[in-house]
Order: C-alpha cells, then structure tokens, then sequence
C-alpha cells in the first residue's frame, strides 16, 4: 500500500541507464514506492525518516531534488453582488456574427489539476444526462483504484461518472475547497444553473485530477501542493494524450515558486507535451504585490546582505539564483546575529547541515553548480521550526562575470503574510512553469477598472524576452463553486482558464477550416494568434513585462486565424 501523506517525502529524479537495474538499486536500498514518469524523470515516495546520502549510492540517479510547494492561482473573493459573468468580462456575450456563436469547443479537451470537482453539478453534465468529465483522477481518494502504474487514489472513466450521477452518488470524490469546481465552470459550464454563468466553450470536455494536498508546510493551516504529485498528474494527462489522440490544453491553475529564468525544467523531459494536439497553458503567477522577491548584484570580492522578515511561519524555504557562469558564496545570519556554515562551490552536489542554538532553528543548504534548469547557480535554503525577526542572507561574490542574482521566497498564500523582503522587486515573479518558452503564459487584467490586476506577476525587468504573453480577465469572475452554488474568484489561475476556454473554441474552427489543421495545433502558433490578436493600449510599448502582448480579445485571434488559413 502507499504511505500515507503525513509520513511522505518524495524527491524528483534524473535517471540514466535501463529501469531495471534503476529498480534493482531501489529496492537494495530500501526505495519501493516510486513511479517511472518517463524516459528520464523518476518520483520516489519514501518515510520521513528516509537519508538523502543514499542517492549517492546508486549509480543510475544523476540528479536529484526536493519537491518545490505549489499554490492554487485562483483565491476565492466571496464576492458575489460585486462578481463579473465570464462573457461578460470577455466580451463575448452579445457577439451577432454566427461564426463566433457556432463556436463552442467542441473536440478539445482541457485538462485541469487543482482541487478537483463537483461532478454532480448540472452545469458540468450534458443535456443527455452523460458528464463532461472524459476522467477523475482522484489522488487522495482510497474509493476506488489508482490508474495503471501509479500508487494512489481513485480513477474513474466517464461510465462510471454517468453512473455516478444517474445515482445522485456523490462519494466518488468531492472538492472541498472550489478552485477545480471554479475553473471548470469557467471552461465548460452549461449555465443550467444561470444561463447567465454558462461557460466559453460548454462543448469542451474535461480531465481532472484531484491534487493530493499538504497542510502546514510552512504556515499552520495552509494548503500546499507539491510538484512531484503535479508531476505524476501530468504524466497520466500524456496518458490519456496517447489514448484518446484528441487535443487537450492542460491548465496550469496552480504555481510554484517564481523564478526570473529558466531554459529548461523537468516538463522538458516529457516529449509528448510538445507534439501537435498538446497546448500548455500556465497562469504567471499571483506574486506581483507579494514582497517574495528580491534582485541584486555583487562584484568578485564583495558581500551584501539581504534582510527578510520572518512572520509565524513553522518553516521556511528561500532559493537563490545566479546568472550565467557566476559562483556565490553564502551564509545565513540569525536574528540574534548567529551566523551559518559559509557555502561555496564545490564540484559535487553539497548539502550542509546545522543548527542556530539561540534560535533553535536547524537550517540545511544545497548548492547546485551548474542546477539543471539554467546551468547557473541555485541554493535553497530549508529553515525548520524557523524563528520570527529579521534574518539576513549574505551573498558574497566569488568568481563572478556579470553578478547579478535573484532570492525568492514560496509563494504568499503559503506562508505568514508578515514574511517578506524588506527591499523586494515585484519584477521577475513569474511562477517557473510559466517560464517556458512553449507554454503560453497569462497574466491578469481587471475589467472592473480596465487596468491590470495589481497582484498579477511580472517578467524580467530587462531582456528582449518577457516572458509573460498576455493578460485575460481575472478579477471577480463568477463561476461554479462548491454545494452547487456560485462564487467569484481573482488570479491567474481564472485567467489561465478564460484563455484554455478560448484557445478550444479556436482549435474548433482550425479543425473544421482547414485540412492541415495538426500543423496549428502546437503551443507556439496558438500563442503567436493569441499575441496578434491582442488588444493594446496606445499609452504602453508592447511588449512590456505587466501586459506582455496586450489583453486576450477573441474575435480579433479568430480573424487573424482565419486571415492565415
């Protein structure tokens, strides 16, 4: 049987060589919880008591890591008298020209990871009394069983959904916090409930998986998500890719800690998700206000120290990233002036370990040199029963060419809203799957003042490449929500999912236009589309890192697709 949550770790792998002598290795040292994600990328599950130096003992690991936490992208803002209705705030509620109406997303479908879903809504079945739900994978679920080659939770097809409901059995699985519910009812509702609230595209249907959750990582009674489980839940997605040979535009509705560049990450390892058919869709992240970054510079020589503000947190992880070939030393100061172990570089993989006595706070520090996802500088700092007050990060310049680096704590719905660098920079705080270049990466525009939403994250501050694409509406929009009501929710998770709900009305009209409709279907020309199409305000440059290419406009990207078809 699987451990239970409250006794896991997990760890992502790099592997090499054959998977059977990689198992062979496992099982000698004790690992017999894992799941092969693909050619390259292993997740473990193993006690808490589980030695990290053990990875140094089998040949096959070639690298290794610590899942990062992960946030939903959508905060529910109760705010229902004051809420917008989805075509409402993308204009798409009074459009006369047939062409637009016939549109309805049928043949997509979109993929949603995040709290799960209500499946006995009206809104998410069909007029036949059939779900919209293709799959259910619940994670934390012990209802029913796992999908084939994973360890836990419950998978259900759409025959046993119809079932389900043709039953009223609502025990399958249930979201209970309403973000899933939430941007599957911006994507696909029927508006049984109010024809008002129907959804962009109610012909589209859905995967979901219900992500397993962690309570109190850092902060007491926050929930957290980790990306090794987000991992396995896409690889199940490219699964189900292989089965049912469909479109499907995967929803990144949930984040993970923000970075400022990244040529590579471990979705990288998953080759299917660049084929034709597959559209990666990631909201930028909800850190634009959130004091969770800090940029700075160092010469060779030098040191600065980097103050944050530590608020009730249990524990705490901040991470460190350089720039191109620089090298950093650094030390930890306590707010009782303790100071930690120096790390520097050393040709290996380095985690150095201690305790500060005045705080009783343990600390442990990796340093990664060059770190798989840029090639530069990472070190994570991981505080265990970490100590409120103001602690420093002291960052010397060691062999260093341009010196610039970038700190960056979890993400602000995690931890203590009192923790935060002093001197922050909300440049740069775009969650690091948004960072890829094929995915398509949405900010947040509020249309209740025709401005952007303050908290949406930013890119780089400099560069030709900003990352972010473009902004969709976000704040307040109503949609489906738990117990069968409505609610409204802000973020780029809501904003992530106008534009999956879009981008499957598009892939419609491309399929039925067009012979060669698999040479459009990619990430890349849905993106170019969506930034042609965009509107832009005179009084900016475009791009820029707040508005990327300007604001998602439906009919204008229809009309340039249909320019080029």
């Amino acid at each position: 049987m699987p451990i239970l949550n409250s006794e896991i770790k997990s760890y992502n792998i790099i592997y090499t060589g054959r998977k059977e002598s990689l198992i062979e290795s496992l099982i000698n040292n004790n690992i017999t919880q894992y799941i092969f994600l693909n050619d390259l990328l292993l997740v473990i599950y193993v006690g808490n008591d589980f030695n990290e130096n053990i990875f140094d003992r089998i040949n096959q690991i070639v690298w290794w890591e610590s899942p990062y936490s992960m946030s939903s992208l959508i905060n529910i803002t109760d705010n229902l008298s004051q809420g917008v209705p989805i075509l409402q705030a993308t204009d798409m509620s009074n459009m006369s020209n047939n062409l637009y109406n016939r549109l309805q997303g049928e043949g997509s479908i979109v993929a949603i990871i995040d709290s799960g879903i209500d499946y006995l809504n009206q809104d998410f079945i069909n007029e036949d009394g059939s779900s919209k739900i293709l799959y259910l994978w619940d994670q934390e679920s012990d209802y029913g069983s796992p999908p084939d080659n994973m360890l836990f939770g419950s998978e259900y097809n759409k025959e046993q959904l119809n079932e389900a409901i043709a039953n009223n059995n609502a025990d399958l699985s249930r979201d209970e916090i309403g973000t899933g519910t939430m941007a599957a009812g911006i994507v696909v509702s029927e508006g049984k409930n109010n024809p008002a609230y129907r959804g962009i595209a109610p012909k589209a249907e859905l995967i979901v998986i219900k992500l397993r959750s962690y309570i109190s990582l850092f902060k007491e009674g926050r929930i957290n998500y980790k990306n090794t489980d987000f991992l396995v839940a896409i690889s199940y997605i490219i699964q189900k890719f292989k089965e049912i040979n469909r479109p499907i535009i995967l929803n990144f509705t949930l984040g993970t800690t923000s970075g400022r560049d990244i040529s590579q990450t471990l979705l990288n390892t998953f080759n299917e998700l660049y084929q034709s058919g597959f559209i990666l869709v990631s909201g930028a992240g909800n850190q634009g206000n959130t004091d969770i970054h800090y940029s700075g510079n160092v010469s060779s020589g030098n040191s600065v120290d980097i103050n944050f503000q530590v608020g009730d947190d249990k524990n705490l992880t901040i991470l460190v990233d350089g720039y191109k070939v620089d090298r950093f030393n650094l030390a930890l100061i306590s707010p009782f002036g303790e100071i930690s172990t120096t790390v520097t570089y050393s040709p290996n993989f380095n985690l150095y370990r201690g305790k500060f006595n005045l705080e009783d706070v343990i600390y442990s520090i990796s340093y990664s040199y060059p770190w798989i996802s840029t090639g530069s500088m990472q070190i994570s700092i991981n505080l265990e029963n970490v100590y409120s007050g103001i602690w420093a990060l002291r960052i010397t310049g060691a062999d260093i060419i341009n010196g610039n680096f970038d700190a960056y704590l979890p993400n602000k719905n995690l931890i203590s809203q009192d923790t935060r660098f002093i001197d922050s920079d909300s440049n740069s705080t775009i969650t690091r799957y948004g960072l890829l270049r094929e995915v398509i990466t949405v900010g947040t525009y509020n249309t209740k003042s025709n401005s952007m939403w303050i908290g949406s994250s930013k890119g780089p501050a400099t560069g030709a490449d900003f990352i972010l694409d473009i902004v969709a509406p976000g704040v307040d929009i109503i949609s489906n929500y738990i117990n069968n009501t409505f609610n409204t929710g802000t973020g780029t998770g809501i904003s992530s999912s106008v534009t999956c709900a879009v981008i499957a009305l598009l892939i419609e009209f491309i399929v039925k236009e067009t012979d060669f409709y698999r040479l459009s279907i990619y990430s890349e020309p849905i993106k170019t589309y969506l930034m042609l199409g965009a509107t832009q305000k005179s009084i900016y440059t475009y791009p820029n890192t707040s508005y990327g290419y300007g604001i998602l406009n439906y009919q204008n990207t229809l009309e340039r697709i249909s320019e080029n078809l």
